[in-house]
């Protein structure tokens, strides 16, 4: 990794009044989340876009959930790492200051954002750690790994889905207003394992590169961006997560 392109990218960061931090799946893959898109996205033969879906829910409704569940096994298992840790305490040290902390704006559906201590990250996609009734929408904390039987809400009865939003689906509208709202006031962007091929959460450090504002990228991938220059025309820093966020994010000296 280029020293001078990590200073700047060092700078940029620390200068940020507001900060908005994107994450996709490639910082929860460091940490042995699977990621879905590409060759790896299926699942007993289906591939992941067959079941992640409300007709597929209506249909057949305990696989499903079967596959939502070994999901959540496999993340029991997972831990954070030392980007989502460094967030984490990034979050909490300007808070203590007294400063904007920025937002912590995620794609994922792990939860290791919050396991690491993060407060307040807004969940474009809803999380795999609730469950949402299919009558009235209402939603419940749930960390089940297995069922004998569908659940069923404690408001209506009604059977419950996962909490996380499936294709065809707006997004939540009170996430996609506090991003919206966080994109309006970053005056910096950090994208941290995304493509950004995944709309419309793309399109929101597009908005925060369209109002002039540095961005700064992530991601491992040779594949990722063009050139030196990352998927939004950004200082690209191509390296893992959990061995450049931290020192990106570390308090400077004195």
């Amino acid at each position: 990794m280029d020293a001078k392109r990590f200073e700047e990218a060092r700078r940029v960061l620390a200068e940020a009044r507001f900060l908005l931090v994107l994450t996709g799946a490639g910082i929860s893959a460091e940490s042995g989340v699977p990621v879905f898109r590409g060759p790896g996205g299926y699942w007993r033969n289906r591939h992941f876009s067959e079941l992640a879906n409300s007709e597929a829910f209506e249909r057949e409704p305990r696989t499903v959930w079967d596959w939502y569940l070994e999901r959540r096994g496999t993340v029991r298992l997972c831990s954070p790492n030392a980007a989502h840790e460094a967030l984490a305490a990034w979050s909490r040290r300007r808070g203590a200051a007294d400063e904007s902390p920025g937002a912590l704006v995620t794609q994922n559906v792990d939860g290791l954002h919050e396991r690491a201590g993060h407060q307040g990250v807004v969940r474009l996609h809803g999380t795999l750690w609730r469950n949402r009734c299919s009558g009235c929408g209402r939603e419940r904390e749930d960390a089940s790994l297995t069922w004998h039987d569908l659940p069923r809400s404690p408001c209506c009865g009604a059977v419950e889905r996962p909490a996380v939003v499936w294709f065809g689906e707006s997004l939540p509208r009170a996430a996609l207003d506090a991003a919206i709202d966080a994109v309006q006031q970053a005056d910096a962007a950090l994208v941290i394992g995304t493509a950004g091929v995944v709309y419309p959460a793309a399109g929101l450090v597009e908005r925060v590169r369209s109002n002039g504002a540095p961005i700064v990228e992530v991601n491992p991938d040779e594949d990722y961006g063009m050139g030196d220059r990352g998927a939004f025309g950004g200082i690209w820093l191509r390296a893992a997560a959990g061995a450049v966020v931290p020192a990106l994010l570390a308090s400077p000296p004195g």
